[in-house]
């Protein structure tokens, strides 16, 4: 019997989609440590990078010139351009790999595997688009905020009172505010109308976006409400987890606080076992934990796209057995 797509269905399918006993466990557990291993490796090659970054900021706060702290500031922050701009890609060409595991499963039922391939590049495209929508739905309040963000620094460095300053970015700062209101409604529904693209695009193996839009209708709420029920639970539950590595942590960033304050070498004591054992942890939970929740959430979107109104899997499959 053909069920078709329904709330409830699409809600349990992260808990129903063959694998459920193994999949997410081990998607959580590599996707920590390949995040881990690469996060690791940039540190450690941008160590001289970071150190110079601490060492201008001190020389900031320790400045009578504005102008030259700033410049010192700067020219620290201008080094670490180069290796953000390489975790940005690395962060990218990762997600891909990891998406496309997750939608193997929900569309294909296949076991957790990860590699890169065509499913993996096209997947890439496909987080490229979605990225560019919603960064360009957020741009402008975004630019307003920072614009207001640069006039109050200006502004007191002119010697401006605390009045006269607020008064200058008020009006962009709550303007920006009421824009970002009003845009997200927006986003919310053309990211549940297109959130099928991702299992659309490994299903089809071609890169499918804007064709997301045919599954999500007539599903809108749907697929919203079982993504708001997944996020919101897994969310809840992933503050008490990291919450409590947290506790756990603390004295391990405490120590770190008090001897930087004593003048000890900063790059010493982030690579010393004292501070990266309990930092490692703690990184590894939090990772663990979005890792689990970012293939939860994508269940309710990839359900939809096996039972396509256009002809879905299951559906098809069925036909097949009665023929």
């Amino acid at each position: 019997m053909i069920r078709g797509f329904t709330f409830e269905r699409a809600l349990s399918w992260p808990f129903t989609a063959p694998h459920v006993a193994s999949f997410p466990w081990i998607f959580g557990l590599v996707y920590a440590l390949v995040f881990m291993a690469v996060s690791g490796a940039v540190v450690l090659l941008a160590a001289d990078d970071f150190t110079a970054l601490f060492a201008a900021m001190e020389a900031v706060e320790g400045s009578t010139n504005p102008d030259a702290g700033f410049d010192i500031l700067f020219g620290g922050l201008a080094r670490l351009i180069p290796w953000m701009v390489l975790s940005g890609l690395a962060s990218w060409m990762i997600w891909a790999m990891f998406e496309t595991a997750s939608q193997r499963r929900y569309i294909r039922g296949e076991a957790f595997s990860l590699g890169f391939g065509a499913d993996e590049a096209r997947m890439m495209v496909v987080g490229l688009l979605w990225g560019l929508i919603g960064f360009a739905l957020i741009a402008v309040p975004i630019l307003l905020i920072m614009w207001s963000a640069l006039a109050a620094v200006f502004a007191g460095a002119e010697g401006m009172t605390d009045a006269e300053v607020g008064e200058r970015i008020l009006g962009p700062m709550f303007g920006a505010m009421g824009l970002s209101v009003l845009v997200f409604p927006v986003y919310v529904f053309l990211a549940t109308r297109l959130a099928p693209c991702f299992g659309l695009t490994v299903r089809e193996r071609k890169i499918r976006f804007f064709d997301a839009w045919n599954v999500s209708r007539g599903r809108f709420w749907p697929i919203l409400g079982a993504y708001v029920i997944l996020a919101i639970a897994g969310s809840i539950l992933g503050q008490v987890i990291t919450g409590i590595a947290q506790m756990i942590i603390m004295p391990a960033t405490m120590d770190l606080a008090n001897a930087a304050d004593q003048g000890a070498d900063m790059r010493g004591l982030i690579l010393s076992p004292a501070f990266l054992v309990p930092m490692g942890a703690y990184l590894f939970i939090v990772l663990y934990v979005q890792g689990v929740l970012q293939h939860a959430v994508g269940g309710p979107a990839a359900f939809a796209v096996r039972h396509d109104p256009r002809g879905g899997i299951e559906e098809e499959s069925q036909i097949e057995a009665f023929n």
